[in-house]
């Protein structure tokens, strides 16, 4: 039973892998390759002159919003599982102290988070 899973497993490595090698070699093969003017490639192509630099400064709060959005995201889905492996498992002790744990440094990057100030524009 355990070949069988790692069988699959290995399986779904290779075909993650291999994947984005063959999207690229199908796109390197079928692109036409038509040759960009020096000016085509600028910032703007409608004839103006560019004026400054392409760069603009981010505002660092986007993204510790879409980080806490992600790390919450995956908090619900782990907790989902954890739900659904209640019925799987006999002994729930060691099931509860893991949660528990895992919980507790979510809690604590929460709290950092909130100390620093971070979240206070949210």
């Amino acid at each position: 039973m355990f070949e069988l899973e790692m069988t699959h497993l290995g399986l779904f490595l290779i075909a993650g892998l291999a994947s984005p090698i063959a999207i690229k070699l199908i796109q390197y093969l079928l692109a036409p390759s038509i040759p960009r003017l020096r000016q085509a490639s600028t910032t703007y192509e409608c004839g103006e002159k560019p004026i400054g630099s392409a760069q603009v400064r981010f505002n660092v709060q986007f993204f510790t919003f879409a980080v806490v959005f992600v790390v919450f995201d995956i908090l619900t889905i782990l907790f989902l599982l954890w739900a659904y492996s209640f019925r799987l498992v006999t002994d729930l002790t060691p099931l509860l102290i893991v949660m528990g744990i895992f919980s507790a440094l979510i809690l604590f990057g929460v709290f950092f988070w909130i100390k620093k100030g971070t979240l206070s524009w949210v």
